[in-house]
């Protein structure tokens, strides 16, 4: 029987931000998991590549599973993602604190909006408010 070479991988959305599972120092929104089987029980998904468990969550925080469209594909460029953050590697100045905390104090949580309004990552967006005391990240 022939096998395909082809590779397989699954896009795991989570509700909220959680420990990596091969880097406990970073928290993920999302992980690509390369798998070619989901098995489910009450209480978890798990992930297989040809027999072997590569990836085991709790369903509680998971909020969408799909396929990925291209697991090859190519990462952006430092360029490209400079293109699209323009303030991506650049030190926070206080002005910048100053308007993000007046953002987050008026309510704004969504770091997708304050990532584009200061023109970085919303991860970033996250550390900083993290740093400053303002985001719960566990």
């Amino acid at each position: 029987m022939e096998t395909s070479a082809a590779r397989t991988a699954f896009r795991v959305t989570f509700s909220d931000y959680h420990q990596d599972p091969n880097d406990t120092d970073v928290l993920r929104r999302a992980v690509t998991v390369h798998a070619d089987r989901l098995t489910f029980d009450n209480t978890h998904l798990t992930l297989w590549l040809t027999g072997t468990e590569v990836g085991h969550f709790s369903l509680d925080i998971i909020e969408s599973v799909h396929p990925e469209a291209d697991p090859g594909r190519q990462r952006e460029s430092p360029e490209e993602l400079r293109a699209r953050y323009p303030k991506m590697g650049h030190s926070w100045t206080q002005e910048h604190d100053a308007q993000l905390l007046a953002r987050y104090q008026q309510g704004e949580r969504d770091l997708e909006a304050l990532g584009e309004q200061f023109g970085r990552k919303p991860s970033a967006v996250r550390s900083r408010l993290a740093k400053l005391g303002l985001e719960s990240l566990g």
